[in-house]
């Protein structure tokens, strides 16, 4: 489904997208764009999550790796 919209460029952009772009072709270019940018923001925006999820459960893992410290070493040659 489109659906039909009216976006503002600047004058130097847009001359720019139709020096490089056909006419008939200008609205699936913008569209791809936006999808691609939109996937890379949306990419990061789940990495600064897992960052910020990682970093706020930092003391919970170090208290786990503490627990089984004894078991990892458990068995091996001193």
């Amino acid at each position: 489904m489109t659906t039909k919209t009216t976006v503002t460029l600047d004058e130097k952009l847009l001359n720019r997208l139709r020096e490089v772009v056909p006419q008939r072709g200008i609205s699936r270019f913008i569209n791809e764009a936006v999808a691609e940018k939109l996937a890379a923001l949306e990419r990061q925006r789940i990495e600064d999550e897992m960052k910020e999820g990682y970093i706020a459960t930092r003391e919970d893992r170090d208290a786990l790796a503490a627990d089984w410290a004894a078991a990892d070493l458990e068995g091996w040659p001193e």
